[in-house]
């Protein structure tokens, strides 16, 4: 069977780049390689292969659980079923840091000091230590597995970050930041429970539910910022769609002398929030 056999049968399903990357995958091959030589031959282990990948991918599996992999702002994570798959959404937030990172107020300093809190496979704070000649990145989560998971993927990378595991901002208690981002589960169990029913079957449940209405997480956040004494520039973090209201009452409730900034995403939909002190 030639690739070019694999690949027709795929359009049936119109998930025909699915199909060139799960075929590099199974070949070792890059997908342009895939592209520019359909007519080589596959064996039938691969043959087999692939389609073992392919009734999974067809069943809701994420294809970067499939090869382990997931583009972030232009860097290659590994990904598995212990850790959220990185969305091109939640880039705002890495370059809204950076950017923030060369106002006056923080540009002159030495090092600014950011946190990721509920860091997953560390997309965030990778990104952020690989671009931010500044910045001095920590990074935290409450599973075992995401925390090295985190790990892997910064030294991997090449990145300088710290990562500590534990309850959201528990473990950095006891220091100061610039700046604190999250991107923290936010589907509600009840109300806001916004996902499809392939996310919900093979996203790992401890990454994607923030309580009854998805913003518990951040309540809890907030008020350890508050508790701990922790006295950052900026704080940013992404939400729901529609609980753009929800988050903007907790935080004027919990921080009423700091500047709100609604961010909308690339669908011109309410997604990020940032706080200014």
């Amino acid at each position: 069977m030639k690739i070019q056999d694999l690949l027709n049968s795929a359009k049936k399903d119109k998930k025909l780049l699915e199909a060139e990357v799960l075929i590099a995958f199974v070949l070792g091959v890059t997908r342009e390689s895939v592209v520019a030589n359909n007519d080589r031959e596959v064996d039938s282990d691969d043959v087999r292969k692939f389609h073992s990948f392919w009734v999974r991918l067809i069943n809701g599996e994420p294809l970067a659980y499939l090869i382990n992999e997931k583009e972030f702002y232009g860097l290659s994570f590994y990904v598995d079923k212990n850790v959220l798959v990185p969305r091109p959404e939640t880039e705002f937030l890495v370059q809204k840091v950076l950017d923030l990172s060369q106002k006056s107020d923080l540009a002159n300093k030495k090092s600014v000091q950011v946190v990721d809190v509920g860091t997953g496979s560390g997309a965030i704070a990778v990104a952020l230590a690989k671009n931010g000649s500044n910045l001095v990145v920590s990074a935290g989560d409450v599973s075992p597995e995401a925390c090295r998971i985190a790990s892997e993927n910064a030294k991997r990378l090449g990145a300088n970050v710290s990562v500590s595991c534990g309850d959201l901002l528990e473990p950095f208690k006891d220091r100061q930041f610039d700046i604190i981002v999250a991107n923290l589960p936010y589907i509600g169990t009840e109300k806001y429970n916004f996902i499809s029913k392939e996310v919900a079957d093979h996203e790992p449940a401890v990454a994607l539910y923030g309580g009854e209405d998805g913003l518990r997480l951040y309540e809890k956040m907030f008020r350890q910022i508050l508790d701990y004494g922790l006295k950052p520039s900026y704080i940013l973090g992404e939400f729901g769609f529609l609980q753009a209201s929800d988050i903007s009452e907790m935080i004027s409730k919990c921080f009423p002398r700091a500047k709100l900034n609604i961010e909308k995403d690339l669908a011109g939909l309410d997604r990020d929030f940032v706080l200014e002190f």
